[in-house]
């Protein structure tokens, strides 16, 4: 009983002492959450793209899950476009009508950047259908 005396007051004081900081217990912080995939994917259109066919994208086929975000970053020094095409394996492809597209992006501007999200799962195709601008680039789109 004699050394509950003694030991209570130092405990009491450790308590006071605790409080009189201020200073809030935190809980520890959350784990991050993990994910399988970045919820935006980025695809550069890189310089001298009209030249370089299936290579002016890079990267050139992308396989994203649906709901992501594509960005495309013109980092060349001329203006390219946007486009759904027919696909297939040249470089020449040609753009599908306005009324079927997916990707219908106007010019963009050397250093501008484009967003897109997709959400239905499928194969997206896509060019720049500016003259000899011979590009092809894939999004794959997965549940």
């Amino acid at each position: 009983m004699k050394s509950n005396r003694i030991v209570l007051p130092f405990v009491i004081l450790g308590v006071l002492i605790g409080l009189g900081t201020g200073r809030a217990v935190e809980p520890p912080p959350a784990a991050p959450s993990q994910s399988s995939q970045p919820s935006i994917v980025t695809i550069r259109i890189v310089t001298d793209a009209s030249q370089r066919c299936n290579k002016a994208y890079d990267p050139p086929v992308v396989t994203i899950q649906a709901g992501t975000t594509v960005e495309w970053t013109n980092e060349d020094y001329e203006t390219h476009t946007l486009v759904s095409s027919a696909g297939g394996e040249s470089c020449n492809q040609k753009e599908l009508p306005s009324e079927a597209r997916v990707i219908d992006v106007g010019q963009l501007l050397p250093t501008a950047q484009y967003r897109q999200t997709f959400t239905k799962p499928g194969e997206y195709p896509y060019t720049c259908h500016l003259p000899f601008h011979h590009m092809s680039g894939k999004i794959i789109v997965v549940p």
